[in-house]
């Protein structure tokens, strides 16, 4: 039977420096993280609010995309600012408010994050006549971020909703 040489000592210093870096990388700070996402969900309602589009797009990311009315798309940065731009030109928004508070879970590794939302948004724009109409709707939407270079862009948003009742709370 041939002899086996013992591992040179430099073979094992380098393994074992190796696993003591892999050991060192960064952990996640999660409750700033979490800071950060609900930061950005309050600054989706000003950019509501204050009729912003390119506030409101600016955390989206290079590649974004929307899923609603059974469709995905992949719109542009440009598209997505003038399409909500003209939603905003139009509306005048009297809430656009949390139903319940938004649930947010952030990926072991703190480079993925889901925010579930719940939101209540009354409004009130004009018909084809041009006559005011008060709209209520109760919508509900994941959005799925990605920490890109420290800083959490939106990737995707896949919504549902729903007309809002009179007799819901305002």
């Amino acid at each position: 039977m041939p002899a086996i040489d013992p591992p040179a000592p430099r073979s094992i210093g380098l393994v074992a420096l190796l696993l003591a870096l892999g050991g060192c990388t960064a952990r996640p700070d999660l409750d700033a993280d979490r800071a950060a996402l609900l930061a950005l969900h309050a600054d989706q309602r000003t950019a509501h609010i204050e009729k912003d589009a390119a506030r409101l797009t600016a955390t989206f990311a290079d590649t974004f995309r929307n899923i609603s009315r059974g469709e995905i798309t992949t719109p542009s940065r440009a598209a997505s600012t003038e399409r909500l731009q003209a939603y905003f030109d139009r509306s005048t928004f009297q809430a656009w408010d949390d139903i319940t508070p938004p649930v947010i879970r952030i990926s072991p590794d703190g480079r993925m994050a889901t925010v579930a939302v719940h939101k209540r948004v009354r409004l009130t724009a004009p018909d084809s006549t041009g006559t005011p109409v008060a709209e209520h709707t109760v919508f509900a939407w994941l959005a799925t971020y990605e920490k890109q270079d420290g800083i959490w862009r939106l990737t995707a948003v896949a919504s549902t909703d729903r007309p809002g009742e009179d007799a819901e709370s305002p």
